[in-house]
């Protein structure tokens, strides 16, 4: 996968658990796992942005290895 389609992966999927976090019926401690894994991908997308990580894995909201092609 390209770095700009990776990094795309990484904020849609960091919105999507956030708007899982967010959700009214949500138990506190689930939406508070949902707000650490969102910090986890923001921490994630900088690395990918700054060329520091080519490879990761991505468990939320679904479970996927993404190889970042080089440039």
């Amino acid at each position: 996968m390209s770095r700009p389609s990776a990094i795309s992966l990484i904020v849609r999927s960091r919105q999507a658990l956030l708007a899982d976090a967010d959700a009214d019926e949500r138990p506190a401690a689930e939406a508070e796992r949902l707000r650490a894994a969102a910090a986890d991908l923001t921490r994630l997308l900088l690395d990918v942005r700054a060329g520091r990580v080519n490879v990761f894995e991505l468990s939320e909201p679904t479970r996927m290895r993404v190889v970042v092609s080089a440039d």
